[in-house]
């Protein structure tokens, strides 16, 4: 039982849990001093934005009708988030890491739209997790291909129309 809770206690002091985050409500506009992180070893990139999804919720249940109230919003973790040389200013790279944020930012407000309209039933928690988790996937995907197609932002006409989708996108959720 004593190597047991040393073992959980050893696993659970290595859980990499950030100290920092910020919405994207509270800084929509990232700077190279936001990347406080250090990067791997064998990082094949420069630079590398954390950031992601949270939600909460509250439930009222009155008989047979539930009503959901709902938090979405994007976070940036900046000890999570890296690059390789903090000396150099690169305006081309930060603008692509500064995409990767507004991508997590359009998914919140995809999320949050998801939720609006969502007509809970009694197995809502498992229902609101399916829903965050095809939200969650899509970004991941999208975040990867935009890595892909622009090469990491080395393909500028590429990281051009990736901007100008993003901008349109975010102009369609209002």
């Amino acid at each position: 039982m004593k190597s047991l809770l040393l073992l959980l206690t050893m696993l659970m002091a290595t859980i990499v849990v950030p100290e920092k985050k910020f919405t994207f409500q509270e800084k929509p506009m990232l700077t190279w001093g936001d990347f406080m992180g250090t990067p791997p070893v064998n990082a094949q990139h420069a630079a590398s934005v954390n950031s992601g999804l949270a939600y909460s919720y509250s439930a009222k249940i009155e008989g047979k009708n539930v009503s959901l109230e709902f938090e979405v919003r994007s976070e940036f973790y900046p000890q999570l988030s890296w690059k390789k040389d903090l000396k150099e200013n690169d305006e081309q790279l930060l603008q692509h890491e500064q995409l990767h944020w507004n991508i997590s930012e359009l998914f919140a407000r995809i999320l949050r739209k998801e939720f609006d309209n969502y007509q809970p039933t009694r197995n809502y928690k498992n229902e609101i997790s399916k829903i965050f988790k095809k939200v969650e996937n899509n970004r991941q995907i999208m975040q990867n291909r935009y890595d892909k197609e622009t090469n990491h932002g080395l393909k500028l006409t590429q990281q051009r129309e990736w901007q100008t989708y993003v901008s349109q996108e975010f102009f369609k959720m209002g």
